[in-house]
């Protein structure tokens, strides 16, 4: 992985923001973090910008019907879709730049991306950073179903079209925030990985996510960005710390202590340079949020690092191979 770049201590957020005025949260977000802003996304200010609907425009086969959105490989056309989907993809790959203008973000999906790239320019601080996202593969190939309301994930067709897409979708945003900034980050958002392992997921197999993760990853390097993730609670972080990410943002103000469950994937983790998202800010506890001061938690902060520290962890590590994020959002 070898990621040379240190964040010390820098914050940046996760993306999502409860307003619905894109104009004034999207200058929040630059406020609030302006050395590594991120472009925000507004899930109540459309059901597009939900989570799970997104990202998936322009995906092969997808259709919305009575509020749902699926893939229906029953009906007319759905292999010439497909055959145009993967055209576009390796017309992408041999080069031609203009077949990634198929993966874009539009305002209609991403209001928040294009004013953040309309507000940049006027953004008075220095950036070391910006920074995008995407929902994963995992997360959105466990959720998107087909017409028989079947896990678009166990079939290889679909789920390969959402590894693709996303990877395409991480791509094209790198492209669009690099005249910003040189250095981009991208995290993929894995909620639904929460639940892998478990016996609703018992067929999908751990090589079977790493590759996925791993194929987006390497998308996300070649347009010369780091890649990350975001995932809740009690996820396997072993897996993701063998996979080919720069950072790990995990729910520090709650769930701390996964990450003192795997101290020799953590150690190898931070020697190859690895980041972590410490999520030390609450955003799901309203009462926490309400109550909580810079001081109260520059204090938690430091009881997790000495906590680590006594694991075996070096402090120095800790401190400059940290970025600073909400707990989750």
């Amino acid at each position: 992985m070898g990621v040379g770049w240190k964040p010390n201590l820098r914050a940046t957020t996760l993306g999502s923001l409860p307003h619905t005025d894109v104009v004034k949260g999207t200058a929040l977000s630059l406020a609030a973090t302006p050395e590594i802003p991120a472009w925000v996304q507004f899930p109540r200010l459309h059901p597009k910008e939900a989570m799970i609907v997104q990202f998936t425009e322009g995906m092969a086969g997808l259709r919305e019907e009575g509020g749902r959105t699926f893939f229906d490989t029953k009906v007319p056309g759905f292999e010439e879709e497909l055959l145009g989907f993967y055209e576009r993809y390796l017309a992408f790959q041999e080069g031609e730049d203009e077949a990634l203008e198929a993966f874009a973000l539009s305002s209609q999906y991403a209001a928040g991306f294009p004013e953040f790239l309309r507000q940049l320019p006027k953004h008075p601080a220095p950036l070391v950073a910006v920074k995008g996202q995407v929902t994963g593969p995992f997360t959105l190939g466990t959720n998107l179903t087909d017409q028989d309301r079947r896990l678009s994930y166990y079939d290889e067709r679909l789920r390969d079209v959402i590894v693709k897409s996303v990877a395409l979708k991480a791509g094209w945003q790198i492209r669009e925030l690099k005249p910003f900034c040189p250095r981009v980050i991208i995290f993929l958002d894995e909620p639904g990985l929460l639940a892998f392992g478990s016996s609703t997921f018992t067929a999908i197999s751990r090589q079977d996510v790493l590759g996925d993760l791993n194929q987006v990853a390497r998308a996300i390097h070649a347009e010369g960005a780091l890649a990350g993730v975001h995932c809740e609670a009690n996820t396997d972080w072993s897996l993701l710390m063998e996979a080919d990410l720069e950072i790990l943002d995990f729910d520090a103000y709650d769930h701390f202590r996964v990450m003192t469950l795997y101290p020799e994937e953590l150690a190898a983790f931070l020697e190859r340079g690895g980041i972590l998202g410490w999520g030390i800010v609450p955003t799901l506890d309203l009462e926490a949020a309400a109550t909580e001061t810079v001081e109260s938690l520059e204090a938690k902060f430091e009881g997790q690092v000495a906590e680590l520290e006594r694991r075996g962890h070096e402090r120095k590590a800790l401190l400059s191979q940290t970025l600073l994020t909400p707990s989750c959002g």
